[in-house]
């Protein structure tokens, strides 16, 4: 991947890529945790499974442009010879990855560290669940920290700026309702990532937090990928950025030689996109 990016990829939200990517970069960050810290804890990936159909489906959605019959309409109410192209509900198993700190010494979770997706975000059972686990967790006594790499749809857990690309939302469970946020902007580095992991009552010997490099863990992720043949740098990210943005990101791929023009719009393998990603205008 091209490394001329000073923090997140926009490119690497598209509905195709990101799905692909989650999990690796989930895997990358507890790689980085694990260097982190100390042999007191474990960090352990869990998978959360669960079935979506119907509008919360991210893949049989069409637009209502498509969704109009093309072929010939019977006359004077006669019913057509031919059969209506439609689209049913297909459900779907959703798996995702979050990390989840754990103190050997008393066998608790100290630390849960989501990272979001599409399914968590949009509107829709998924939302609805993450919604409920994430009131569930600040209801206890575990720290939480929510990545938020997508710029589509409306902030989670905390409110925050709404003129902002990315953030990282820090809960530590001794703080509460009071909670921390990092953010920054596409065209910005991102920033250093602190990660609260003892609680009071977990007793001596503990570690404060520790220190993660987002960055790294994403080009981590990356690495050794052929995501590049399937990115049209020539073509606007999805979803599109903010006028001046755009501009900063017309200039950057100009100087690496990755776009010629910026007369060319987002039209980035069309008939897939209305597939997989008619969910942004849910």
């Amino acid at each position: 991947m091209p490394v001329m990016f000073p923090g997140m990829n926009p490119y690497l939200e598209h509905p195709d890529l990101w799905p692909e990517i989650h999990p690796q970069f989930v895997t990358a960050l507890a790689n980085l945790l694990k260097n982190e810290v100390s042999d007191r804890y474990l960090i352990i990936i869990r998978k959360r499974v669960y079935r979506v159909s119907g509008e919360d489906s991210l893949v049989v959605g069409q637009s209502a442009q498509e969704n109009r019959f093309k072929g010939p309409i019977a006359q004077n109410g006669a019913s057509s010879q031919q059969p209506i192209p439609t689209y049913i509900a297909v459900p779907q198993t959703i798996q995702e990855d979050y990390i989840e700190i754990v103190d050997q010494h008393i066998g608790t979770t100290v630390t849960i560290v989501e990272t979001l997706t599409p399914q968590k975000k949009r509107p829709g059972r998924g939302r609805d669940n993450y919604e409920q686990r994430c009131e569930a967790i600040f209801g206890g006594d575990t720290h939480f920290v929510e990545i938020d790499l997508l710029r589509g749809w409306e902030p989670i857990s905390a409110y925050g700026p709404s003129n902002i690309d990315y953030r990282v939302l820090v809960s530590r469970s001794d703080q509460r309702p009071k909670a921390e946020m990092y953010t920054w902007q596409v065209n910005a580095p991102i920033p250093l990532l602190t990660i609260p992991i003892s609680r009071s009552q977990d007793g001596e010997g503990t570690q404060a937090q520790c220190t993660v490099n987002l960055k790294q863990a994403l080009d981590d992720a990356c690495a050794g990928a052929n995501y590049d043949f399937s990115i049209n740098y020539e073509r606007d990210p999805i979803p599109p950025l903010q006028p001046d943005a755009s501009q900063w990101l017309d200039n950057l791929l100009g100087e690496a030689g990755l776009r010629q023009s910026s007369q060319i719009t987002n039209g980035y393998d069309e008939e897939k996109l209305k597939r997989r990603s008619a969910h942004l205008q849910a």
